[in-house]
């Protein structure tokens, strides 16, 4: 529900604040007083264009904004969180303002957006007609959703949109194992080249490391022998050794713990000395005996790491690596052998799919021409109500053939959507003798106007737009007609907010609330202004639709009476409501 709109420095309006009540909301007010300067700002502050003369002379910045109290509305959620917006509860607020330079800046909820979103959140909030912005009857993307929610199939759509889904999820998916396919061909003469040349080295795990190290080895075996033989030599084979001067140590520490028991403490460790010793003389000694003198090897080992070099060089990657590029290289090959298989697999998985996605959509379709009958009597009855009674209207549901489309129905190609084959579009006559014609292309306002209340009076029940604005419904009718255009407006505020403007008495005295749109001229300015009305000021008001200026007594009893009708038909409904 819109609550409240607040307009600053637009056109002949300095500062207006309207709060707006359930139900239907009527305005009334003399010609140019500003009512649809009002309307405009209004549909500015949902994504409508701010056009630079409606700067208000002498001011630096136009400001509209309106704020709607919302509860369940699902999809609008998920467009804040989609854009991250922040939630106010149950309120969101959408502005719009120009500035002296200008510039359009559009805000949602205090954050500011770029004027698509806000054209996409105000859709989903408000259907605005009199001029076609904000008209969701003359988009046609919205024509199917409307006979979707009159048709009532929404378990048999939504199968339609989860296999719909999945079909293009599996053509994706198609379509990257082809491309991968032919990206790996291109690569298997290169691939198998690589394989072929690390396998001809065929290196191991670890290898390299243990070559350097026996490299090592071999390159310095002369230095090791001599070394580690003169090292035994000292430590135990030879006059004087190390070995030999333990022993002694050990002969006179037995002498001196015959005087002194004290050296008994350390006699252990000269044993233990004596022992390593004697361990690291024998481990020299079997080094020595088995150290190789072998040129060949070590001219195989550098021939080995020489071919290790080589490749890490070309392919810039350790011998650990280039072991794991390897079996990666396989793998790839194997991929490519197994490729024809995976995309025949997926091939005959998409086909089942799109059988299973046109047996429903073809459902649907039944569905959707059953519905389009029914609406089509539905609207034919409200417009007569709406003294449009030799209007014809149709429902026109079409398959769209696409060389590009994936259902196919006697070998030709069709286009569809998450909601099935159909393109659906409604068509309207409103004259005896003319042929039907696209309903986006009908001009009258008053028309559009009665033929979308008429279409919203049939989809009362389904319509998930909250709020309804009518500007010029009124336009050439009058009497019973303008009485059944009031009455229809009533029926449909009980399941919508409805803000209209008009000038006739029957519309204006079924109003819930009546505001009246006045302008005030000073000596040098000229401003509009909103005021709500209470009773009794609705009844001359309202004596002022029948009567002109010139209101008598007379005018505001038939006022009166108007509103005493509109109160004994807001009763019947409300008493029919309550049986339902």
């Amino acid at each position: 529900m819109l609550k409240r709109l607040h307009v600053e420095n637009f056109a002949v309006i300095d500062q207006v604040d309207v709060e707006f009540g359930p139900g239907l909301n009527i305005i009334t007010g003399e010609t140019g007083a500003g009512k649809s300067i009002l309307i405009d700002a209004l549909g500015s502050a949902i994504g409508g264009k701010i056009e630079a003369d409606s700067l208000r002379k002498g001011a630096t910045k136009t400001v509209a904004e309106c704020i709607f109290q919302i509860s369940g509305m699902t999809e609008l959620n998920q467009v804040l969180q989609t854009h991250d917006i922040d939630q106010f509860d149950d309120t969101i607020i959408l502005r719009k303002e120009i500035s002296d330079n200008l510039r359009n800046r559009a805000f949602v909820n205090d954050t500011p957006v770029p004027n698509a979103i806000l054209i996409d959140i105000g859709n989903l909030l408000v259907d605005l007609h009199g001029q076609h912005e904000h008209q969701s009857l003359l988009n046609t993307h919205y024509h199917i959703q409307y006979l979707d929610e009159f048709g009532n199939y929404q378990a048999l759509l939504a199968q339609v949109r989860q296999h719909y889904h999945r079909l293009i999820e599996l053509i994706d998916q198609f379509n990257a194992l082809k491309q991968q396919q032919s990206i790996l061909q291109e690569k298997r003469d290169l691939y198998e080249f690589q394989r072929d040349e690390i396998s001809a080295i065929n290196p191991k795990p670890g290898e390299e490391d243990s070559l350097l190290q026996e490299e090592k080895i071999l390159q310095n075996s002369e230095k090791l022998y001599q070394t580690s033989t003169e090292l035994f030599a000292d430590l135990y084979d030879s006059e004087g050794s190390v070995f030999e001067r333990i022993a002694a140590a050990q002969s006179r520490l037995d002498q001196l713990s015959a005087i002194d028991r004290r050296f008994e403490t350390i006699k252990p460790d000269a044993q233990a000395a004596r022992v390593a010793i004697e361990e690291i003389a024998h481990f020299l000694q079997r080094y020595f005996n088995t150290i190789e003198f072998n040129p060949e090897r070590l001219e195989q080992i550098r021939t080995r790491l020489g071919q290790f070099a080589m490749l890490k060089r070309k392919y810039h990657r350790t011998m650990d690596e280039l072991i794991a590029y390897r079996e990666q290289i396989e793998q790839e090959l194997q991929q490519i052998e197994n490729m024809d298989d995976l995309i025949s697999a997926k091939h005959q998985e998409i086909e089942l799919e799109r059988a299973e996605l046109l047996r429903l959509s073809l459902e649907l379709s039944e569905h959707r021409r059953e519905a389009g009958q029914r609406l089509e009597r539905e609207v034919l009855n409200r417009l007569a109500e709406l003294g449009m009674k030799n209007a014809q209207f149709s429902v026109q549901i079409l398959w769209s053939p696409d060389e590009k489309g994936i259902a196919t129905i006697d070998q030709t190609k069709y286009r569809v959507t998450d909601r099935g084959l159909d393109h659906v579009e409604f068509y309207i006559s409103t004259n005896p003798g003319e042929d039907l014609k696209p309903l986006v292309k009908v001009a009258s306002g008053g028309e559009i106007s009665r033929i979308m209340l008429a279409l919203k009076s049939a989809l009362a029940q389904v319509d998930r737009i909250p709020v309804l604005i009518f500007d010029e419904i009124d336009i050439g009718i009058s009497g019973r007609i303008a009485q059944a255009v009031g009455l229809a407006l009533k029926r449909l505020s009980k399941t919508h907010q409805i803000i209209c403007i008009t000038h006739l008495p029957q519309i204006a005295s079924m109003g819930d609330q009546h505001f009246v749109v006045e302008k005030i001229m000073d000596l040098d300015s000229t401003r509009t202004r909103i005021r709500k009305l209470a009773n009794e000021d609705r009844a001359v008001e309202i004596a002022k639709l029948l009567g002109g200026q010139s209101v008598s007594e007379t005018h505001i009893q038939a006022a009166r009476e108007l509103i005493e009708e509109a109160e004994q038909f807001d009763k019947q409904l409300a008493s029919v409501n309550h049986q339902n």
